[in-house]
C-alpha cells in the first residue's frame, strides 16, 4: 500500500504520522490516502465469527506550500485538520481534511514559479578525452535565476518540482542545448551533450515530446545523450525497457548516470540499451583521501569494456586525481579540474582558450600508485592466461620495468624503500610465472600478493607524508 519512499511512525496512544514524499498533486494524494482508509477500515474477522472495524480520521499539511519549515509547526497544523475532520464524522465525504485547503488549489511554490516565468539558464560542463587531449563534449545543467540574480543550483529547485514540472525541466533543457550545440558547430567546435532525463518523466507523451524537438533541430540524435539515474526504481520495471527501446528508436544514446551510488541489478543493467555509464563522482572526488578506490575504478573500466559502453569519469576535481584516473586508463574525464559548470557565453571563451597538452605520466605518487596497480592486473592477466608470452628473465629485472624510472622520479625521500619494494616485486612475479610454467593449476599467489600490499602500502604512506609536508609549509 505505502512505497519504499514513505514514512510511518507511531506517535502515541492510537495517533500515526505518515511522511509522504514525491507526490504528483493532489489526486496522487487523494488516491493514496484512499487506499490507507480502505486497509484501516477493512473489517477484522475475530475468532468467535464476529467481526469488528476501525475508523480514521488523518489531518494533512502539505510542504512546501505551508509557510513554515518546522516540523513541530507542520505537526500542528496536521493536528489542526484532524480535529476539524473528526468534528464532521457524520458528514465527512472522506476521513481526512488538508490544513488550508482553499490557499493550496492552484498555488505554485518559488521553483515552480521561477520555471514557469522562463527563469532557466542550461550551463555546460566541458567533458575532456585524456587520449586527444582536448574537449570533446559536453553536459548540460539545469539552473534556476531568481530575481535577485541568485542562481539556484538542482539541490535546491528540485526537491520543489512535482509531476508535470520534470517533463518541462527536460523539455526545456533539451531544447536549449540543442540551439546551442547548432551555434558551437558554427563555430567550429562539433561537440556531443549530455542531458539529464528525469526518470519520473518517462511516458508516452515523453517520447512524443523528444521526438518533436528533435524534428525542430538540426543536430542528429546520436550527438545526444540522455543520461537516466541509476538509483531510481524506475529502472528495474519492464516499461523501462519498453520506453528506452523507444528513445533509442529516435537515435538517442543512452547513459546511466551515478553508477555505483545506489542498489542496481546488474542482471537488469546487462538488459538495458545504454551507450554509456557515468561512475558516480563520490569514488573519484575522495581518490586522495582513499587510493584503494582506485581498484573499484578498474573494476568498473571492466565492466564498460565487457559491456562495449563508453565510460565518463566524474570528480576529477584535483591534478593528483586527473593524473591517477588518466594512467589507469580513463577516456572521458570530467569534473572542476577540467573545468567547473559554466554559462554559455563562458563555454564559448573557454573552448578558445583551453589547452590539455600531453604530458609524461603518472607526475605525482597517486598517479604512481595508480599506474602500478594498472600495470600488475594487466600483468597478472597475462601470465595466467599464457605463461609463456612473458619472458622470466626480463620479468625478474625491476630496472627494465617504466615504474623504475618513475619511482626515481617521483620516490622524494622514500626513494630507496620504494626501488626495493619494487624489486621484490619483480622476483616474487617471475617466480610466478616459472611456477606457473611447471605446474598451471596449483600455483599459489600468495607471495605475490604480499609483495604487492606491501609495495602499494609503501607509496600511500610516501604519498600522505608528501601532503602532510606541502600542507605545513604552505
Amino acid at each position: 500500500m505505502l512505497r519504499k519512499s514513505d514514512f510511518i511512525a507511531r506517535y502515541g496512544g492510537d495517533e500515526f504520522v505518515l511522511l509522504l514524499e514525491d507526490l504528483t498533486g493532489h489526486a496522487d494524494l487523494a488516491q493514496l490516502l484512499k487506499k490507507i482508509e480502505g486497509t484501516i477500515t477493512t473489517p477484522i474477522l475475530l475468532s468467535n465469527d464476529e467481526s469488528v472495524q476501525v475508523g480514521a480520521s488523518m489531518g494533512v499539511v502539505l510542504y512546501p506550500f505551508a509557510d513554515t519549515d518546522q516540523a513541530d509547526q507542520l505537526l500542528r497544523w496536521s493536528d489542526q485538520a484532524l480535529y476539524e475532520i473528526k468534528a464532521h464524522k457524520a458528514d465527512r465525504e472522506n476521513c481526512w481534511a488538508l490544513f488550508g485547503e482553499e490557499n493550496f488549489a492552484d498555488q505554485r511554490n518559488p521553483a515552480q514559479v521561477l520555471l514557469d516565468n522562463g527563469a532557466l539558464e542550461v550551463w555546460y560542463q566541458p567533458i575532456l578525452d585524456s587520449r586527444k587531449g582536448k574537449i570533446v563534449g559536453i553536459e548540460a545543467l539545469a539552473r534556476l535565476r531568481d530575481e535577485n540574480g541568485t542562481i539556484w543550483p538542482p539541490a535546491r529547485f528540485l526537491p520543489q518540482l512535482h509531476g508535470e514540472d520534470f517533463s518541462d525541466l527536460n523539455k526545456q533543457v533539451l531544447t536549449q542545448a540543442l540551439k546551442d550545440l547548432s551555434i558551437l558547430d558554427a563555430q567550429g567546435w562539433p561537440l556531443w551533450v549530455s542531458v539529464n532525463l528525469d526518470p519520473r518523466s518517462l511516458s508516452g507523451s515523453c517520447i512524443t515530446c523528444l521526438r518533436e524537438i528533435l524534428g525542430e533541430s538540426t543536430v542528429d540524435a546520436s550527438r545526444v545523450t540522455l543520461e537516466i539515474l541509476e538509483g531510481e526504481d524506475f529502472l528495474e520495471r519492464q516499461t523501462a525497457l519498453e520506453l528506452l527501446l523507444e528513445i533509442k528508436a529516435l537515435g538517442f544514446r543512452l547513459a546511466l548516470d551515478d553508477v555505483g551510488s545506489a542498489y542496481s541489478s546488474l542482471l537488469r543493467m546487462k538488459d538495458l540499451p545504454i551507450d554509456e555509464i557515468k561512475l558516480d563522482q563520490g569514488f573519484v572526488r575522495t581518490l586522495e583521501l582513499r587510493p584503494q578506490d582506485l581498484h573499484f575504478l578498474n573494476a568498473i573500466q571492466d565492466l564498460a569494456n565487457g559491456m562495449q559502453v563508453d565510460l565518463v569519469v566524474e570528480g576529477v576535481e584535483t591534478e593528483d586525481i586527473l593524473d591517477a584516473v588518466t594512467v589507469m586508463g580513463s577516456t572521458l574525464l570530467q569534473g572542476y579540474t577540467i573545468a567547473k559548470p559554466m554559462p554559455f557565453a563562458e563555454l564559448k571563451a573557454f573552448l578558445k582558450h583551453s589547452v590539455f597538452p600531453h604530458r609524461h605520466r603518472p607526475i605525482s605518487l597517486l598517479g604512481l600508485y595508480a599506474t602500478r596497480l594498472a600495470q600488475h592486473e594487466a600483468l597478472k592477466k597475462t601470465i595466467i592466461r599464457s605463461p609463456r608470452a612473458v619472458d622470466y628473465l626480463t620479468l625478474a629485472d625491476a630496472t627494465v620495468c617504466p615504474l623504475h624510472g618513475d619511482i626515481h622520479r617521483l620516490g622524494q625521500d622514500n626513494v630507496n624503500r620504494l626501488d626495493h619494494l619494487h624489486r621484490e616485486y619483480h622476483r616474487a612475479i617471475a617466480v610466478m610465472d616459472a611456477l606457473l610454467l611447471a605446474s598451471p593449476s596449483g600455483a599459489d599467489w600468495s607471495a605475490v600478493d604480499q609483495a604487492v600490499e606491501a609495495f602499494e602500502q609503501a607509496i600511500v604512506k610516501t604519498y600522505f607524508e608528501e601532503k602532510s609536508k606541502k600542507q605545513q609549509t604552505s
